[in-house]
């Protein structure tokens, strides 16, 4: 007898409509869902799960340090995996909603047979990780080598690269800001008022324009890039 092919319900989560998620066989895609739990946020909500993909919204991994000072550490967008399971040391930090989101919670014991059995599923497991591996990479060297400006500069150019509406002219580029400017500062180091500082200096320099809270117009798409490079130019700290 022919086997029957299964069918989602109407009331099974969707993945988002992106690669690699909108590649997976279909029987991929039921094994995946049925480990699946979807989750509706509020910013500041805690996610009850180490393992997961974004549906829509914003998430960060958030630290509190010993004097109060809260740290973003990484960011999650729409479409991301997030597995913050596997660390050498115990994990520092709660997955947070920074702003409306949902969440598809994956059962890991489940999971990890899934990606066993799947080839698909453990591909786009590896995708995933390696490119947030990779932003982590860039983040760190943001945070070690670069001023405020140029940090702001280069998350600007991250956003760009996240899911939404990004538009792009022969005037320059329209950047969707998907969180607030306090959870900017957490991420990239600096406080509120210095992001505040570097986008009013940005405007001022005719670099960027902001038609909306939520929107930055790069006016001067090279000049941002060469900024976001590290290609600022330094006030000299040498004493003559």
């Amino acid at each position: 007898m022919d086997k029957v092919p299964r069918v989602l319900s109407i009331d099974t989560p969707c993945l988002p409509d992106y690669s690699p998620w909108n590649r997976l066989s279909a029987a991929s895609l039921c094994d995946l869902l049925d480990t699946a739990t979807p989750a509706n946020l509020s910013r500041g909500d805690e996610v009850r799960s180490d393992v997961g993909i974004v549906i829509s919204g914003a998430f960060a991994v958030q630290r509190e340090l010993s004097d109060g000072r809260r740290v973003l550490c990484s960011l999650f967008h729409e479409g991301d995996l997030v597995d913050v399971r596997r660390s050498e040391r115990i994990r520092q930090g709660k997955l947070i909603a920074l702003k409306d989101s949902e969440f598809l919670m994956l059962d890991q014991d489940q999971i990890d047979a899934c990606i066993a059995q799947h080839s698909d599923i453990a591909g786009a497991f590896i995708t995933q990780q390696g490119a947030h591996f990779a932003r982590m990479r860039d983040h760190v060297t943001d945070l070690s080598c670069k001023t405020p400006f140029e940090r702001l500069a280069s998350l600007l150019f991250e956003f760009k690269r996240w899911p939404g509406r990004q538009k792009r002219s022969r005037d320059g580029d329209t950047v969707h800001i998907p969180i607030m400017r306090i959870d900017i500062a957490d991420y990239i180091g600096v406080k509120a008022e210095t992001v505040s500082r570097a986008i009013r200096k940005l405007e001022q320099e005719k670099r960027i324009a902001i038609p909306t809270a939520d929107q930055v117009f790069m006016i001067d798409v090279p000049a941002m890039r060469q900024i976001a490079n590290g290609g600022r130019p330094r006030q000299s700290t040498r004493r003559a």
